[in-house]
């Protein structure tokens, strides 16, 4: 199981959108889990957009183009990112259909979509969480209810990754993931 968050230059645009126009990765972290939740690997690294951050990402993320100015662009970690899936068969994010929709923007600049090596299930802990509370939550609200502690770095991916993952080993204790 791999799971994983970005941190992005913005939200997506209208579908249809000119893809120049769609944002990118700046933050990626993914922590690949065996059988029994424990980690066996992580991947994180930042990406330089090429293009200075918009103030309200720089506001939320706490990331500056000062941070990334010495970074390389998504394309650089592509063979990286690739080892990291290949032969995975779980995906896992809160909100996955965003960070999907955003590394899957990542690979089309580059002409890689079809080369990538997706897992083959899709959990999104949104939509999990839905059937679980009733209602779609925030990730550090459902992280405070599990633990019962504050999430730390919030909006950051690795930080984000990491209280998913205490998220993913209530539901499964829970009986709420197979």
């Amino acid at each position: 199981m791999i799971v994983f968050d970005t941190e992005t230059t913005g939200l997506p645009k209208a579908e249809g959108s000119s893809l120049d126009q769609q944002p990118k990765i700046i933050e990626f972290g993914a922590v690949k889990l065996d059988e029994d939740l424990k980690e066996i690997d992580r991947l994180e690294f930042f990406c330089h957009p090429g293009y200075d951050l918009p103030p309200i990402i720089t506001k939320i993320t706490g990331i500056t183009d000062d941070k990334l100015k010495d970074e390389k662009p998504f394309v650089a970690y592509y063979q990286q990112v690739c080892e990291f899936f290949l032969g995975e068969k779980t995906l896992v994010a809160h909100n996955l259909p965003f960070d999907r929709k955003i590394l899957k923007f990542e690979l089309e600049r580059i002409d890689k979509l079809t080369k990538f090596p997706w897992p083959y299930e899709h959990i999104c802990t949104v939509e999990v969480g839905e059937s679980v509370w009733g209602k779609k939550r925030k990730l550090g609200d459902i992280y405070e209810e599990v633990t019962g502690a504050n999430m730390k770095g919030a909006h950051r991916a690795t930080a984000d990754v990491e209280a998913l993952i205490e998220i993913v080993k209530w539901y499964k204790k829970e009986g709420h993931l197979a």
